[in-house]
């Protein structure tokens, strides 16, 4: 199963949640986006990142190259 990166706002700070469990704290959205790419990179084929935005609703943000192109920030 494909791993899927959040990039969410928790406690004041942003952060990236991954199978239910937040982790590292950023402060800004971009910051937590790299920082979940890096990670997706590493995951494997089908990672995924979603972020949300001002409505709280997901974004895709960057999928990895197992036949779907990378999504530009």
């Amino acid at each position: 199963m494909a791993t899927e990166f959040y990039v969410v706002r928790h406690h004041g700070a942003w952060r990236i949640r991954v199978n239910g469990k937040h982790r590292g704290e950023y402060n800004s959205r971009v910051s937590a986006i790299n920082a979940a790419m890096t990670e997706a990179e590493s995951a494997g084929p089908g990672a995924k990142v979603f972020s949300t935005g001002i409505v709280s609703q997901f974004s895709a943000e960057w999928l990895s190259k197992d036949g779907v192109n990378s999504l530009p920030l």
